[in-house]
């Protein structure tokens, strides 16, 4: 199941493996029990570095754990990928929620300073920006 931590900021996600149907349902209930919302809102970090795939049903649940998030005050998201697959998933789950405004994906493949790129996302509304446009 992913690991979530309470942050600063808001809330850290990280994904251990490929997301199945009951793994998405024990993600589900979770944040229902942790995800609570704060003055000003909050922002979301998902560490998507292992995933490569989630299942089709497990689609339908990361979206339902996409709104309780949105419905509880979510602002700035970031989406760390590392698999083309599952950042394309990741994506069309996105847009089919409507947080697409607030998000932002940084490609941990590119960049070796991801965790920072997406914190100057999520904290200062730094874009994450391409490889090399900061040197």
């Amino acid at each position: 199941m992913p690991q979530i931590s309470e942050t600063p900021y808001g809330y850290e996600i990280v994904f251990e493996s490929t997301v199945d149907r009951d793994t998405a349902r024990r993600m589900l209930e979770e944040f229902r029990r942790t995800v609570r919302p704060r003055d000003g809102g909050f922002a979301v970090l998902v560490d998507l570095r292992a995933t490569r795939t989630f299942t089709a049903e497990a689609q339908e649940l990361v979206k339902q754990t996409i709104l309780i998030c949105r419905e509880a005050g979510m602002g700035r998201n970031a989406v760390v990928t590392h698999s083309v697959i599952a950042g394309l998933q990741a994506r069309r789950m996105v847009k089919e929620t409507g947080i697409a405004p607030e998000l932002r994906y940084v490609d941990a493949t590119l960049h070796a300073d991801w965790h920072d790129r997406a914190l100057a996302w999520l904290i200062d509304g730094l874009e994450p920006g391409e490889p090399d446009d900061a040197e």
